[in-house]
């Protein structure tokens, strides 16, 4: 059984990990004045993946062969979660991209079920319920304040929306096949090592299909491209995502999966959504109506409340 101290360190690297990809959604709007979201999500992870690879190199060359086969699958799975939720960002809020993304706090559970697996208790349930009667007050769903007919069609249901859904259940089986690696290695896996490899599975399939004799974009997300835009904004954000978001943040994610289990691990990346709300608030100029204040409210403490529970009773 992991300490008391190594619990508390894995939660308190997700809430960073939550923030840092909670400003990942502003990050990625900056970088989509400059390109495509394949040709994102490809060169931040590439990016993440070469700069892991010379700073960690020794973890690497200690477990290549067998990091480079557990990375796979995780890796296709958060190159599609990303590449979904870019391309919803088109279309969609920043703000409604990060709730609708929380999806997956139930989906996780629900696959672990239909896997035959041990089942969340209730009040995790519970907490993710509560959880998502937030969202459904980001979002909207559940407007008492604002009529629809006041809202842009960004603020409204839209096929951004629909890509977020599926990101949600792509960031599902990302979470648990991290598990799965993490019950596999145990103690011996090094997080960023891992990630690094990782990185790399998703960087370099999307960038392939970013080329232009592809057709799905209008081309590869070159450094001229960032460096010659008028704005100072693409440049920061591919460097926030690549560093921030991608670098540290997934790696602390596979080093708190050591420790927690994936149910309680869900519950807590929601933290993204309301770190999200606040900085699309003061860096896009997204408004903040009355029911998204009560909804992120209301997020907040179901993971405030979980936390302080599996604290008390063991993380799971």
């Amino acid at each position: 059984m992991p300490s008391r101290s190594a619990e508390t360190r894995a939660v308190t690297e997700l809430i960073l990990a939550g923030v840092l990809w909670g400003f990942g959604f502003i990050a990625a709007t900056w970088s989509l004045e400059a390109a495509g979201p394949l040709a994102i999500t490809g060169w931040r992870f590439v990016v993440a993946g070469i700069i892991g690879s010379i700073v960690f190199h020794r973890a690497l060359h200690h477990n290549f062969a067998r990091l480079t086969r557990l990375s796979m699958l995780p890796g296709f799975f958060i190159s599609l979660t990303l590449v979904l939720q870019t391309w919803g960002l088109m279309y969609t809020t920043a703000t409604k991209s990060a709730f609708l993304t929380c999806l997956y706090v139930l989906i996780v559970p629900a696959i672990q079920t239909i896997r035959g697996g041990k089942s969340p208790s209730r009040f995790l349930l519970g907490c993710g319920i509560v959880a998502l009667i937030g969202v459904a007050l980001m979002c909207g769903l559940l407007s008492f304040q604002t009529r629809i007919s006041a809202l842009t069609d960004r603020e409204l249901w839209n096929r951004g929306d629909v890509l977020t859904i599926l990101c949600a259940i792509a960031a599902s089986a990302h979470i648990l096949s991290v598990d799965n690696v993490t019950e596999k290695m145990g103690p011996s896996l090094d997080s960023f090592a891992f990630n690094t490899m990782q990185s790399l599975w998703a960087g370099i399939p999307a960038l392939i299909l970013a080329l232009p004799i592809f057709g799905l974009e209008d081309g590869v997300f070159l450094p001229s491209a960032v460096l010659e835009h008028e704005s100072w904004k693409p440049l920061a954000g591919i460097m926030s995502l690549t560093l921030g978001s991608t670098l540290i943040a997934f790696a602390l994610q596979v080093r708190a999966q050591k420790v927690i289990a994936p149910s309680l691990a869900s519950l807590l990346f929601l933290l993204e959504s309301p770190a999200a709300a606040l900085f699309a608030f003061l860096l896009l100029g997204e408004s903040m109506r009355l029911e998204q204040l009560i909804g992120g409210t209301l997020i907040i403490g179901s993971i405030a409340w979980a936390t302080h529970r599996a604290k008390t009773h063991g993380y799971h």
